[in-house]
C-alpha cells in the first residue's frame, strides 16, 4: 500500500460505513478525485477521511443529500471565498438539529412517562402524573 493511505475498507471502518456506501459517496463525487493504487483501488488520505467524517455527520444528522453535495463542492475546492457558503450551510443544519433534540428530548419524556405509568400499573399502583399537563 502507499505511504499515508488506507484502503476503502479501511476507510470504510474508519468511517462505520459500508464499503458500498462509501463508493457511492466517491461515485457522487463527494470525495473528490481519490487517488488509486497499481490495481484501480481507492486509496484514502487524511483529508479525504476527514472529509469522510464530516460528510458522515451531516448525513447522519438529516441533512439532505443535496445540500451534502454543495458542502462538499466548497469544501474540496480548497478556496476562502467559499468559506460563508460552508458556514451558512452549516449554521443553517445546525439549527435544524438542535431543534430535532428539542422534539427528541421531548418525544423521549413522553416515552419514558410511559413506560412509568405502564410499571406502575403492573405493579397495581396509580401511574405517576404528567410533568406537561
Amino acid at each position: 500500500m502507499t505511504e499515508g493511505y488506507v484502503t476503502i475498507g479501511e476507510a470504510a471502518r474508519h468511517s462505520g460505513l459500508s464499503v458500498d456506501t462509501v463508493r457511492f459517496y466517491d461515485r457522487e463525487g463527494l470525495l473528490g478525485a481519490l487517488p488509486r493504487n497499481r490495481a484501480g483501488r481507492r486509496l484514502f488520505d487524511a483529508g479525504a477521511l476527514g472529509l469522510l467524517d464530516v460528510l458522515v455527520a451531516l448525513r447522519r444528522t438529516g441533512m439532505p443529500i443535496e445540500s451534502v453535495r454543495e458542502f462538499s463542492r466548497h469544501a474540496r475546492s480548497g478556496n476562502d471565498s467559499t468559506r460563508a457558503a460552508r458556514l451558512a450551510l452549516l449554521r443553517s443544519h445546525g439549527e435544524r438539529v438542535r431543534a430535532d433534540l428539542r422534539q427528541l428530548q421531548t418525544d423521549l419524556e413522553l416515552i419514558e412517562w410511559k413506560v412509568a405509568a405502564y410499571t406502575a400499573a403492573e405493579n397495581g399502583e396509580d401511574p405517576p402524573p404528567r410533568k406537561d399537563v
